[in-house]
């Protein structure tokens, strides 16, 4: 039977006569948010076992960066979902990434990553981002609000991240100044896309590197800040291996991009 033949639609399970139930919708897919960034560096043989071959690591071993972000994101099939289910188009995420290198190419590899929506998750296993389900909480600036006020010399926010009845991230703000885009962290993204063998568990049915094709990157209203970052103990998670030996600093915007889809830059089998 070919694709054409096959009587059921979609992008991602499920699969149905009219495609309209799939927990993703194909891309291109559109991203706008406020960013909170966490930059670190952490003991750098900690950080090389989080990164496989033939990636390497990047021109500042130990370096990390940890976002927490509030997106509103739809696709090119579905731009009214905003309007039509905001509950699924808007979503939190806490996301952790450790920078390497590929063939002389600094990027990240984002070992953990944290988000409180399933069409995000299932997006993110699309992609390579090894998304699990968590609660997201972060600090709401508000201009009107007289014991919080808005961005400001001064403005403190937080990020929390919790899971499965523990806290596993807490990062923090404290914003000193307005900045400008070309001082955020240049952030190219390898992902690992590995899906298992139904099969044969010892042999994924794919496991390749990718990277993300990102486009049409906007940064609005940029501040930095002294950060603080805190990973905890858990029963089932490791990131508490990444516990920061230094803050490098943060960053506060917002941020708006198109991402296309991805290329396969490397195939484990």
């Amino acid at each position: 039977m070919t694709a054409k033949q096959f009587p059921l639609k979609g992008y991602t399970l499920p699969l149905t006569p009219q495609g309209r139930s799939s927990i993703v919708e194909p891309p291109p897919w559109y991203y706008g948010g406020e960013v909170m960034q966490l930059v670190f560096r952490t003991d750098a043989k900690r950080a090389k076992k989080l990164i496989p071959p033939p990636l390497e690591m990047g021109p500042e071993p130990g370096k990390g960066i940890v976002w927490f972000v509030e997106w509103v994101s739809v696709s090119e099939s579905n731009p009214e979902l905003a309007f039509i289910n905001p509950e699924r188009a808007v979503y939190q995420e806490c996301l952790v990434m450790i920078q390497c290198s590929f063939r002389g190419e600094p990027g990240y590899i984002v070992p953990y990553i944290w988000v409180d929506n399933d069409f995000t998750l299932m997006r993110g296993f699309v992609q390579g981002f090894p998304k699990k389900l968590a609660r997201i909480y972060r600090t709401k600036l508000s201009e009107l609000n007289p014991k919080i006020g808005g961005k400001r010399v001064g403005a403190k926010i937080k990020g929390i991240c919790e899971a499965h009845g523990e806290r596993i991230v807490e990062g923090s703000l404290v914003f000193t100044r307005q900045a400008v885009a070309s001082e955020l962290p240049s952030v190219r993204f390898y992902l690992m896309r590995h899906f298992p063998d139904i099969e044969n568990p010892a042999k994924p049915a794919v496991h390749e590197l990718a990277i993300s094709q990102i486009s049409d990157v906007r940064v609005a209203d940029v501040w930095a800040g002294d950060a603080d970052l805190k990973f905890f103990e858990s029963a089932v998670e490791e990131v508490a291996a990444l516990a920061p030996v230094e803050m490098l600093g943060g960053f506060f915007h917002s941020m708006g991009l198109t991402i296309t889809g991805g290329k396969v830059v490397y195939k484990y089998r």
